[in-house]
């Protein structure tokens, strides 16, 4: 199966859906891209990242290609998925899916996008990070906690937050924010359960937008589960719609 090293043939395939593509995008930086592999078949492109003790497979393509892709795919114990839902069917033939989650993966309209009401938002850093983990520690017992927050991430992405007193409110974060291809990715939003319901994911994640866009960011995803129809609502009225469907899960021999 040919692998690609060439960051530009990489970009460039990306490129062809960049809202699906911004995580992988994200990890042709310095730093993430010595964690990758990079595999083609025809237009299907599939990477590999394994900084992690279970490696990460993202697939994008289509038909035939897609399938020859995901037939020659390394043979790992397990793989953490991100894909797409005609990739399910090719993986369960050597591969057991477990926790599938439906996800939207939806994009910023920016013809759409209008500055509103940010009132409380303020830009977190480092000094902030013991307020950060207890604020996600609240939602560790509902299952309900971000799952993707490294304490280096408040130094290298973009996070804003609302206080309440000498305790966080809420925060609304991000995985990945790209200057070199214009990307970011929208993530590690939560409110603490006892300020839910007065608005603050709203103006959070509309304070956080503008910083983005500040930062000359020309795509701005996330991705929200689908049975989560209140945040789905939340984000459409900032502007952001459905781009495609895809799995978040995992796959085992």
């Amino acid at each position: 199966m040919p692998q690609i090293s060439e960051k530009p043939m990489i970009r460039a395939r990306l490129q062809r859906d960049t809202p699906w593509a911004a995580y992988a995008l994200g990890d042709l930086a310095d730093g993430y891209f010595e964690h990758s592999s990079w595999l083609q078949a025809g237009n299907a492109t599939a990477l590999i990242y394994r900084e992690f003790p279970t490696p990460v497979l993202w697939m994008q393509g289509q038909d035939q290609d897609l399938a020859d892709l995901a037939g020659e795919l390394p043979r790992e114990q397990s793989y953490i998925l991100q894909v797409q839902p005609p990739v399910i069917p090719l993986l369960e033939r050597r591969y057991r899916m477990a926790y599938l989650k439906p996800m939207w993966r939806m994009s910023l309209d920016l013809n759409r996008f209008q500055p509103g009401d940010t009132t409380g938002a303020v830009r977190l850093g480092p000094p902030d990070l013991a307020a950060l983990e207890n604020l996600y520690a609240d939602g560790e017992a509902a299952g309900e906690a971000p799952e993707f927050f490294f304490p280096s991430m408040l130094e290298q992405a973009v996070f804003i937050g609302g206080w309440h007193g000498a305790e966080l409110a809420a925060v609304a974060g991000t995985h990945l924010v790209s200057t070199t291809d214009h990307v970011a990715a929208i993530g590690n939003v939560y409110t603490r359960r006892c300020h839910r319901g007065q608005g603050w994911a709203t103006r959070l994640t509309t304070a956080l937008v503008q910083e983005l866009l500040g930062l000359g960011m020309e795509t701005i995803v996330l991705s929200v589960h689908q049975a989560n129809q209140s945040a789905e609502r939340v984000y459409q009225r900032l502007g952001f719609q459905r781009h495609c469907d895809f799995y978040e899960g995992r796959a085992t021999l």
